[in-house]
C-alpha cells in the first residue's frame, strides 16, 4: 500500500499574494511530494506539508519555505555526520 504524501491539501485559495507567486510555491510543493514518493521519505513528505501549510498562511510563504528547507539541510547534514563518526568507529573496531 503506497503512502500518502498530502495531495489533497493544495488549496488555490490564496489572499495577498500574487497569482505567479502562489502558483511558484504549489509547484515547489509538488516538486518536493515528488521527491518524497520518489525516495519513500517520509521527512519530505512532512516537508512539502509545511510548504503547503506556508503557502496557505503565511504573509511571506517564501521566506518561511526557505526557513523549512534550511531546517531539512541542517537535519541531514547532523544525521550524516553521526552516521559517518559511526562508521569511522565501526571501521576502527574491525
Amino acid at each position: 500500500e503506497k503512502a500518502s504524501y498530502g495531495s489533497e491539501e493544495a488549496s488555490f485559495v490564496q489572499t495577498g499574494l500574487s497569482t505567479q507567486s502562489t502558483s511558484e510555491g504549489f509547484a515547489v510543493m509538488k516538486i518536493v511530494r515528488s521527491l518524497a514518493q520518489k525516495h519513500d521519505s517520509t521527512a519530505l513528505a512532512q516537508l512539502a506539508q509545511k510548504v503547503g501549510v506556508a503557502m496557505r498562511s503565511s504573509a511571506d510563504p517564501f521566506e518561511k519555505i526557505r526557513g523549512l528547507i534550511s531546517d531539512m539541510i541542517e537535519k541531514l547534514e547532523k544525521e550524516a555526520e553521526q552516521d559517518a563518526t559511526k562508521k569511522a568507529y565501526c571501521d576502527k573496531e574491525l
